[in-house]
């Protein structure tokens, strides 16, 4: 067995919540992939698929998956990798550029809940009596992943209080939805003895 991944290290996407609000730290949701694999006997190399040749090519008919190793030291090197079967598992892609200004990279001012990062600075900030102003959310109207913002919004607003600087902190809540608890499905609804509650 083969495994192929960009990363060198894994993620507990759903845990980045957590992370962003201190209660987790970045080590406890992220590990390295290498050690786990060669403990188990598999193949892993660190690169990203680009292309997959299904039918073989005119020297080698075996289906085959191209790679480029994005590993240290071994950047841009190319190789094609026979296979007798192949899942092709790409995850999410963060989008950044569909919203000009948005994303680490653009004054390290807006983060994303699919990378560990850990904005505590908000915090120190209030302490020291600045005004902050947070927005969460989500971005271009092709975000689809809302829950993630209402329940990261929600944890925010709790650690503000237990910091005692919620009054220095304005929250805004930023959604692409056609309306509020939407959720990008027409809304949801919940019955629990007899009780019906909408989002």
């Amino acid at each position: 067995m083969v495994v192929i991944s960009p990363s060198s290290r894994w993620n507990w996407i759903p845990s980045n919540i957590w992370v962003g609000t201190g209660r987790m730290t970045q080590e406890q949701v992220v590990f390295p992939l290498a050690p786990v694999y060669k403990r188990k006997g598999i193949i892993f190399h660190q690169a990203k698929a680009v292309a997959i040749h299904p039918e073989g090519t005119q020297a080698d008919e075996r289906p085959q998956v191209e790679i480029v190793f994005t590993e240290k030291g071994r950047e841009g090197e190319t190789r094609r990798l026979a296979y007798d079967y192949l899942i092709n598992a790409t995850g999410p892609r963060l989008n950044f550029d569909a919203t000009p200004g948005l994303g680490p990279d653009e004054g390290g001012h807006s983060l994303s809940v699919c990378t560990a990062a850990e904005p505590r600075k908000v915090i120190e900030a209030a302490r020291a009596g600045k005004h902050q102003r947070l927005v969460i959310g989500t971005g271009n109207g092709t975000c689809t992943c809302q829950g993630a913002a209402f329940e990261y919004a929600f944890n925010v607003d709790f650690e503000l209080r237990e910091a005692g600087v919620r009054d220095r902190c304005e929250v805004v809540y930023l959604t692409n939805e056609a309306e509020l608890g939407d959720f990008g499905v027409g809304g949801m609804r919940f019955r629990q003895e007899g009780y019906q509650t909408t989002s």
